[in-house]
């Protein structure tokens, strides 16, 4: 027998006379082990086809997807079954089988992302004592972590337990067990509670070869972070990531020891409830890359030491209250990719951005900061993100913002005081996404450089001051999804080349001073959807929104609106559009939600027994004609909850169908709506409610008053006392009953009625005495009880309302002298007639020296006796005076002549009105020359005075002829306009 055979036949010999210490192996696996991942297997719910278990088949599972067995012994050591994504919500559950623990040479095991049904970690997880590498983070574990099985695994290198993202986390009540863990070098135990653990900075602290360390969203307790031993005993001082954010209770200022870990390249304590100020050694830290101290407390300035941190990469101090300037320092920091200073109380800009090359995000949005954006921002050539939103900015935006040229987004939004106009250079600004200089004062045109923008999706200037016509080259903005310039005084026409923005959706140029027809706009637009695009998603790109409102637009609205199937709001109100609305406009609004055309020359003819397509929230069509009786079509609108046709010459009575529904905001004023309200209306709970102007009758129905803020059903024929449900209408700052035939006296909830600013009861059949419980409190601006049949004596609680501007009390039976209070409280006082009553004793010479804002002063057929005091002469405010009828005698003082707002011009300006544009409600009177929005962030432009829901009146005598006036008189003019009565 050769030598070589005889070798080999004795190598064979011996192999079969060996014991076997294992079970039979198939291929490179134990069977023992196979038949336990099998169990394994059975016991997960990802038993299905598209798993990855799916591929456990066959006799050799050393070549399953997530197995890895030795090469030499065939033995299991790693198993993998992390799933790809984890919600608990959605994932049946599985269950972890105790074969498990046939794994004896398993070094690393990874079960997360599964669910595991908020079982216990089994405790023969400890039994694995070769394990190196154990992730359980994400599993669905909960109950208490049995660290008596875990502190078994003294090979461990790795542990992760973070289950931020539970609904019920698992808690631990001791760490003394990580003790034993003398090789750990990685510990992620986020999310879990560890409320209870008052030493966990102690236990951690001797893993000496710990690299990284998770604790965020652990509920740690303050008390465990400030060891003292730690600064001479530091045993982790190799720690490169440490994370110990959303640990609300900690509530400290930043420990020493912290310091002292020099080799730290990742640290982030955001969310901690840290404060104090930002010590100067944090430049000591100086690997690190990613330093985050967001959403805590921290003061005062940041320090120069930080320069240090030459290293950085990502820096976010967002959300404390950090002071001071940028220091000059941060152009030390050339490595940085993203700074995020938001949400502080920044006062100045660094002059130098020169050395930040790298930087790709800038915020610095929600500060307080002042002057100038620097014209170095043009050298952060990387920068992608920029952010000066919120901030006290003024200047012009610099020529060199168009040195950034890899910008994408620029929001500079509300700094109120940027100025001057948009730079010519904008246009360099090739890959801009987002464009946001909204709520600031730049004027001028908009360059025509914008059309090189051709990536832009998002631009918005809102409530600026641009000024001329749209430029031609935004209709070279193929990828705009929605612009937005409303609020400017933008002129001229639309032009043609709009039609060309097939991706827009939303479209906001409401408030402007825009003419012309919209017929190309909306037919070339039409066309697009048509030929229907789709976005990233999926999802058809059309028109959603369409604010066109208050503009000088004029023409028909064309039958080419019907065609935007996605459209959701729609408002063209306040414009000139005339013609007719027909079903043909409506034909394919199947999603319209909200719509206004209000205020134009339309009239809207559909058929009797139309359906529209749309199921509406909001319709507006203020003034729009109907000319029939209550429209049908408004019972399949089940969502309605805004509805307003006041003036569109309905009659008839409302049918019973229509209170079915929830109104928050109705207004069916100025129409011929006649008949009985329901008995109640309590169903709904609304918040502006307008029925003036019509022939309503009987008594107010009950309804909840607890949501309203303004009520007014004057003139109408009403009868009864005021109702005392409507005591609870805490809220209400408008209530106007006038012109109808209320009676009984006031009742004196209103005096408890603190937010209410107008209160008309004028012109009913009311009586008894004025209540004497009106307080300092009360927001009370117009009060008007004229034309009823109050007595007695005007009590001086009336004037002590601090807001008090106008008191009507004309054609009454007040008696007695004028009080003596009106001289202490009533400063703001514009309007005061008190008119046909039978008020006595002198006129008092203090109205001149002390109510010097009345526009207004009425005391006409009284019982006033003596002379006319000259003070009168000091009201510098003053328009109307009327002293007639009176027992007055004495010469009229010469001083009189000085009354120069008599004879100064104000353009037919209204004596005083509230106006409404729900949820706000306006103020307006004739010193001022728009709006103030009392309690409202809206910013409305009130250009139809068709909404006023209170307009202050007057009555002036001459030649034995009485007058109704509702505005002030024109300078020089002979002949008063109608709309001037």
């Amino acid at each position: 027998m050769a030598p070589t055979t005889f070798i080999l036949s004795l190598l064979c010999l011996v192999a079969s006379l060996l014991p076997h210490s294992h079970s039979q192996v198939h291929g490179n696996c134990i069977e023992t082990e196979r038949i336990a991942l099998l169990s394994i297997k059975a016991s997960m719910w990802i038993n299905n086809n598209k798993s990855f278990l799916s591929s456990w088949t066959g006799h050799d599972c050393c070549h399953w997807r997530g197995v890895s067995c030795n090469l030499e012994t065939g033995h299991v050591t790693k198993l993998d079954l992390r799933y790809p994504y984890y919600d608990e919500h959605t994932i049946p559950p599985s269950k972890l089988s105790s074969s498990l623990v046939h794994l004896q040479y398993l070094k690393h095991l990874d079960l997360s992302m599964n669910y595991f049904n908020h079982s216990l970690i089994p405790d023969f997880i400890g039994s694995l004592a070769n394990l190196e590498y154990l992730n359980l983070s994400h599993a669905g574990f909960s109950g208490t972590i049995p660290h008596a099985a875990l502190g078994n695994l003294s090979r461990l290198c790795y542990l992760d337990l973070n289950c931020k993202e539970a609904s019920i986390i698992p808690y631990i009540d001791d760490l003394h067990w990580l003790s034993g863990m003398t090789s750990l070098h990685h510990l992620d135990l986020s999310g879990v509670n560890l409320s209870n653990v008052s030493h966990w900075l102690h236990d951690i602290n001797m893993l000496s070869s710990l690299l990284v360390l998770k604790l965020s969203y652990a509920q740690l307790q303050a008390g465990g972070i400030h060891d003292t031993t730690l600064l001479h005993h530091l045993n982790f001082t190799s720690l490169r990531v440490l994370d110990l954010s959303g640990n609300y209770d900690l509530n400290i200022t930043l420990p020493q020891w912290l310091f002292n870990l020099t080799s730290l390249v990742y640290l982030d304590l955001s969310n901690c409830a840290l404060h104090g100020k930002l010590p100067v050694n944090i430049g000591d830290l100086s690997s690190l890359r990613f330093l985050s101290l967001s959403y805590n407390s921290f003061d005062g300035m940041i320090p120069e030491s930080l320069r240090n941190l030459s290293s950085l990469e990502i820096l976010s101090l967002n959300s404390n209250m950090f002071n001071g300037g940028i220091p000059e320092s941060i152009n030390n920091l050339t490595n940085l990719v993203n700074l995020d200073l938001s949400r502080n109380e920044f006062r100045k800009l660094t002059k130098r951005f020169g050395g930040l090359k790298k930087l790709e995000r800038l915020d610095m949005s929600e500060n307080q900061v002042q002057g100038c954006i620097p014209e170095s921002i043009g050298e952060l050539k990387n920068i992608k993100f920029l952010v000066f939103s919120e901030n006290m900015l003024s200047g012009e935006i610099p020529e060199s913002i168009g040195n950034l040229t890899v910008l994408q987004h620029f929001d500079g939004s509300q700094c109120q005081n940027l100025s001057g106009t948009l730079p010519e250079t904008i246009g360099n600004l090739v890959d801009l996404q987002y464009l946001d200089l909204s709520k600031n004062m730049i004027s001028g045109e908009l360059p025509q450089s914008l059309g090189n923008l051709m990536q832009l999706q998002q631009f918005k200037m809102a409530l600026n001051q641009i000024t001329g016509q749209l430029p031609v080259s935004i209709g070279k903005l193929s990828n705009l999804s929605e612009l937005d310039l409303s609020y400017n005084n933008i002129s001229g026409t639309l032009p043609k080349s709009m039609g060309n923005l097939c991706n827009l959706m939303i479209l906001y140029l409401n408030d402007n001073f825009i003419s012309g027809s919209i017929h190309d706009l909306l037919n070339k637009l039409s066309k697009c959807t048509q030929n229907m695009r789709f976005n990233g998603s999926g999802s058809p790109v059309g028109l959603t929104t369409l604010a066109l409102g208050k503009n000088r637009f004029n023409g028909k609205v064309p039958e080419s609106l019907g065609q935007f199937s996605n459209l959701m709001a729609l408002f063209l109100s306040s414009n000139s559009f005339v013609g007719v609305l027909t079903e043909a406009h409506f034909t394919n609004l199947a999603n319209l939600q909200s719509m206004d055309f209000s205020f134009n020359l339309l009239q809207l003819n559909v058929s009797e027994n139309w359906i529209p397509p749309f199921n509406a929230s909001t319709i507006r069509m203020c003034s729009c004609k109907i000319r029939s009786k209550f429209p049908s079509w408004i019972k399949t609108q089940t969502n309605l909850g805004d509805l307003c046709l006041s003036d569109a010459e309905i009659s008839g009575e409302i049918p019973s169908w229509f209170w079915n529904s929830s109104y928050v905001n109705l207004n069916l004023s100025h129409n011929n709506l006649e008949g009985h309200l329901p008995t109640s209306l309590e169903y709904n709970s609304f918040s502006n409610i307008d029925l003036s102007w019509n022939n309503f009758e009987g008594l107010i129905p009950n309804f909840d008053p607890s949501l309203l803020i303004a009520i007014d059903l004057s003139n109408n024929l009403f009868y009864g006392p005021i109702p005392s449900y409507f005591a609870a209408a805490e809220e209400v700052k408008v209530f106007s009953f006038s012109f109808n035939h209320f009676n009984g006296s006031i009742p004196l909830f209103f005096c408890n009625l603190t937010a209410l600013m107008v209160l008309d009861l004028s012109n009913n059949d009311m009586s008894g005495e004025l209540p004497l419980c009106w307080n300092q409190s009360s927001n009370l601006e117009i009060l008007d009880l004229s034309d009823n049949n109050f007595s007695g004596t005007i009590p001086d609680c009336i004037f002590s309302l601090s807001y008090l501007r106008s008191l009507h009390l004309r054609k009454n039976g007040f008696s007695g002298n004028l009080p003596i209070s009106l001289k202490n409280y009533a400063d703001n006082l514009v309007t005061l007639d008190m008119g046909e009553n039978k008020l006595s004793g002198s006129i008092p010479a203090w109205i001149g020296e002390n109510l010097l804002s009345l526009v207004i002063l009425r005391l006409r057929s009284n019982l006033f006796e003596g002379g006319i005091p000259e003070q009168l002469s000091n009201l510098s405010s003053l328009q109307v005076l009327d002293l007639a009828h009176n027992k007055i005698s004495g010469q009229i003082p010469h001083s009189f002549g000085d009354f120069k707002a008599m004879v100064t011009s104000h353009v037919g300006s209204p004596l005083l009105s509230v106006y409404t544009y729900e949820p706000c409600i306006f103020l307006v009177s004739m010193t001022l020359e728009t709006g103030d929005s009392l309690n409202c962030a809206s910013l409305e432009r009130l250009q139809n005075r068709k909404m006023s829901i209170y307009s202050e009146y007057l009555f002036i005598s001459a030649k034995g002829l009485e007058t109704k006036f509702t505005k002030v008189l024109r300078k020089n003019s002979s002949r008063q306009s109608a709309s001037d009565f």
